[in-house]
């Protein structure tokens, strides 16, 4: 398996100012605050590629980590990237935060995460209206922790609604519903 640490990207001045200010906003919210004077590193796999990004700095989202996230969470299928909610980010380095701490130190297998339109229409059974289209919603896996409890720990973390598949859980950050498929 290739590992890629990816410190930093370059970005278009235009883009660069819509993410600040996407980023100054997600900013504010509560979920960064246990997170002052701490960096955080997102540990994903990705289509048999693993990624170590850090995108949380003292508290505040790292730019570039997190556009280089935002890649990695791209529809792999059509090949298009889109700014996600960083708050997904921060649920799932809760997550993996809290695994760690229990000396479980395992990367997020991550099956699905951004996806155009027209990738949702041809996934069977994809809601209509997925988070996934909105950025909002990931599909992941991580080996040896049972589904069920993945969803009570990515739940206990911030996640909303909540998805347990037979070999995935999708986790999403709109409103708080749980299901099973």
């Amino acid at each position: 398996m290739q590992t890629k640490i990816i410190e930093s990207s370059l970005l278009n001045p235009a883009r660069r100012t819509f993410i600040k200010s996407a980023i100054a906003l997600a900013a504010s919210t509560s979920l960064y605050a246990g997170y002052k004077g701490e960096d955080k590193i997102l540990n994903v796999i990705r289509n048999g590629t693993s990624y170590k990004i850090p995108f949380l700095r003292d508290g505040k989202v790292e730019e570039n980590g997190y556009n280089d996230l935002c890649r990695v969470f791209a529809d792999v299928r059509a090949g298009v990237a889109v700014q996600m909610d960083p708050n997904l980010f921060v649920v799932l380095a809760k997550a993996q935060q809290w695994l760690s701490s229990n000396q479980i130190n395992r990367p997020i297998i991550l099956t699905s995460g951004y996806r155009t339109q027209h990738t949702n229409n041809n996934i069977e059974g994809a809601a209509f209206n997925s988070m996934h289209l909105y950025g909002k919603a990931a599909d992941i896996k991580i080996e040896g922790i049972p589904a069920d409890y993945l969803a009570r720990l990515l739940r206990m973390c911030g996640g909303a609604g909540i998805g347990i598949y037979p070999s995935f859980v999708h986790v999403d950050t709109w409103k708080e519903r749980a299901w099973r498929g």
